[in-house]
């Protein structure tokens, strides 16, 4: 699991991506939530951050100018930057015809489930972000990191106390309606009879199409 990061070190991490890296990156995971309600709620082991896989190629050369270096070829790397002991770890998402991101996990990936799992619609705005401590960073958004909360890729994934803790912290800054909604979404996709509960909304009526494959990017190790 790693030990906890102090937040003086997420801080310089996240500085230093945002002066050394021209890719778009999102925070997601628990320093995300805390970047969207703007104070730190509780410790965190890692630093998660998405991004698209069609910049990979530049990010890893961005990464590499800064000291940052990986084995991983996957859909989640770790990069890691020593003798500073910083380390991020990466999610690389695929577009989807309307633009809306898409974890794609292939049969042969040894982490996850195998799928193609369709996120919230918005996840990643170009124009979202959070700030904590003087920092701004870009985040994914809260209904998509709720939504993700419900659900886990990564097989034999248990709740954590932790997980709880950021879906109240999210639904303090969800509007209700949309809350609802989401609420509507989990119920429907853990349903044994996914008919007794339909979404009202043309919004919703698209998103529970695709319930079954909402997942988080969230990797949870």
């Amino acid at each position: 699991m790693g030990t906890s990061l102090d937040t003086t070190t997420i801080l310089e991490t996240l500085r230093e991506l945002n002066a050394g890296v021209s890719v778009s990156l999102w925070l997601f995971g628990g320093v995300a939530v805390d970047f969207l309600v703007g104070r730190w709620t509780r410790a965190h082991r890692d630093i998660d951050l998405n991004t698209f896989s069609d910049a990979r190629e530049r990010l890893g050369t961005e990464l590499a100018v800064l000291g940052y270096e990986t084995r991983d070829t996957g859909w989640l790397t770790h990069w890691h930057k020593a003798p500073a002991g910083r380390h991020i770890e990466v999610v690389f998402l695929e577009r989807s015809t309307d633009g809306t991101p898409e974890l794609v996990i292939d049969a042969e990936s040894s982490v996850g489930t195998p799928g193609r799992y369709r996120l919230w619609p918005g996840y990643m705005d170009l124009f979202r972000f959070g700030a904590l401590d003087g920092v701004r960073f870009r985040v994914c958004s809260p209904e998509g990191e709720w939504l993700g909360r419900s659900r886990s890729v990564i097989s034999g994934r248990h709740p954590e106390p932790k997980i709880e803790h950021d879906r109240r912290l999210l639904e303090s800054v969800i509007p209700q309606d949309v809350l609802n909604r989401l609420q509507k979404m989990e119920n429907w996709a853990k349903s044994p009879d996914p008919t007794a509960l339909v979404p009202t909304s043309a919004a919703s009526a698209s998103a529970k199409a695709s319930a079954d494959r909402d997942a988080p990017v969230e990797p949870r190790f």
